[in-house]
């Protein structure tokens, strides 16, 4: 009797030892990055090598920022990856802020459009896509994705002619490039670290279609999210330069990198937030982000300031904008 009584508190115990989190559970730091054919997973996946042996971090599949704001507000990761200009949207929420925050900004993704080479070369430039916006329709890899929040963020700008564009949402880029070289759409729109070995890329290029630079009027209006940076793609066919490694100027977000707040935590847990946080914060840009020197050398570029630099960019995509609206409409005819 006694034994098996003995027995019998002896599994109470070990229930109630198993439904407590091990050490190990509250040490690991969960980084939420985006998908495979994106580099926020690459990045996560750097910042969790910056924390050390004394954390355990891993890095997170998602589906893009806006998943990302899910899986943090679900507690799935503690830190996640956010496009720029989505994160500073996401802390106007007072809900949100109340439990989250931005602890740094690091790297740029690139802004691209792409499509046939005779769609691009009807509209001359961005300006061009822009302003005849009612003639085009545009396809973004998936709602939850980064580049889809960054296209919402330019489209949603007061006045902007972008408003009048006709949006088509696929699962995913492979999808996008599929339905673009299918005609489907017409053009399609990313946010990508301009990695020269990202198959994003290499997949535009098999299609038979083409990149141009994204310089967009209205990014003034977020101030420092959005800076013009010349980027260069080796495997990357640009609309207009006649062949490929040339640099082009465009748009660039740097990420955001959100993390629950430790106060928002319990326990260890909260005190392995705070450490995590602190370590990052005070780790040099080039530790967080991938060693290959394509990164490390995006990293170093200079940005373009609003000024004289913007100006002549503007101007120069303005020029080949001109008779953009006659020719989208030939080829509409065709």
């Amino acid at each position: 009797m006694q034994s098996t009584r003995s027995v019998r508190l002896a599994i109470c115990f070990l229930a109630m030892f198993a439904c407590l989190p091990s050490q190990a559970d509250e040490n690991q730091v969960h980084v939420g990055g985006g998908p495979a054919t994106g580099e926020y997973i690459n990045i996560a996946k750097s910042i969790c090598d910056s924390l050390g042996k004394l954390f355990q971090c891993q890095a997170v599949e998602t589906k893009g920022t806006l998943d990302n704001k899910k899986q943090l507000e679900s507690g799935q990761v503690q830190i996640a990856l956010a496009k720029g200009n989505a994160a500073d949207d996401w802390m106007k929420d007072s809900v949100f802020s109340a439990k989250h925050v931005i602890i740094r900004r690091i790297g740029d993704e690139s802004l691209f459009v792409f499509g046939k080479p005779e769609i691009l070369q009807a509209a001359g430039s961005w300006l061009g896509v822009r302003e005849n916006a009612f003639l085009l329709n545009i396809g973004l890899p998936g709602e939850l994705s980064g580049d889809a929040s960054v296209f919402n963020a330019l489209k949603n700008v007061p006045g902007s002619p972008l408003a009048n564009i006709t949006v088509v949402m696929f699962q995913d880029r492979p999808a996008l490039i599929k339905a673009v070289h299918d005609g489907k759409v017409k053009l399609g729109f990313i946010a990508q670290v301009p990695n020269p070995e990202n198959p994003v890329f290499t997949a535009i290029n098999e299609s038979g279609l083409m990149m141009m630079g994204v310089v967009d009027p209205d990014m003034v209006v977020f101030g420092d999210t959005f800076r013009i940076k010349p980027v260069t793609v080796k495997n990357a066919k640009w609309f207009g330069l006649g062949g490929i490694a040339h640099q082009i100027e465009t748009g660039n977000i740097p990420a955001a990198i959100v993390a629950v707040k430790p106060e928002s935590l319990q326990g260890r847990a909260a005190m392995a937030q705070q450490a995590a946080i602190k370590k990052i914060q005070q780790a040099p840009e080039a530790e967080l982000l991938p060693q290959q020197t394509w990164m490390q050398d995006l990293a170093n570029t200079a940005s373009l300031k609003a000024g004289e630099g913007l100006e002549k960019i503007l101007s120069s995509m303005e020029k080949a904008a001109g008779g953009a609206k006659e020719r989208l409409e030939h080829l509409g005819k065709l």
